[in-house]
């Protein structure tokens, strides 16, 4: 029934994307008393934890598998692999991304640093490869201010490009910019 009910409350963000539903609209949306779904949980935010949870979760295990992918490619195609995968990843959350947005959250509700701290040793393979000339403290900013950018271009890919565009042209794009801003990285 759990389950059931997280479905349910994917379908209804997914009906009316930015739109939190209630406790009562899940329930008739599910076909099942209020009661049954006050018996899983507490309120309607206690739904969105679990689905930012496990949307954070999910995320996470297919970046660190992109990044995985990538290491022994070109470091253009492994910019490319690992854009990709992030912006896949965000595509195929889209309402829960979306409602953490609608919520005036940003970066799925300021939880983007729980999707990020594991990955951390992962994001300094690609930098470090194709500038092995930077010192530790430029590489961390380098690694800073990259994981931020490709979270909010993969995101906006993803979510907020225009009808008609391109995506493969902008998953390009975006992984050019990317790798210039670490092959153009001052050495400090």
């Amino acid at each position: 029934m759990r389950a059931r009910l997280l479905t349910g409350t994917i379908e209804l963000l997914q009906k009316k994307p930015g739109y939190l539903p209630t406790t009562y609209q899940l329930a008739r949306h599910v076909h099942v008393s209020i009661g049954t779904v006050y018996r899983y949980f507490t309120d309607i935010e206690s739904v969105m934890d679990e689905l930012r949870t496990a949307t954070i979760h999910d995320i996470t295990t297919r970046l660190a598998t992109g990044i995985g992918r990538a290491m022994d490619q070109a470091p253009a195609d492994a910019i490319v692999t690992i854009v990709e995968t992030l912006t896949s990843a965000f595509e195929e959350h889209e309402a829960v991304v979306r409602t953490a947005f609608a919520a005036g959250g940003s970066e799925l509700g300021g939880q983007w640093k729980d999707i990020e701290r594991p990955l951390l040793p992962l994001a300094r393979i690609m930098p470090t490869r194709i500038r092995p000339d930077l010192d530790d403290d430029v590489l961390d900013d380098l690694v800073f201010l990259t994981m931020g950018a490709t979270a909010s271009l993969c995101m906006r890919v993803a979510l907020f490009r225009p009808a008609g565009s391109d995506r493969t042209m902008l998953v390009a794009t975006t992984a050019r910019m990317l790798l210039a801003a670490f092959e153009g990285a001052d050495s400090g």
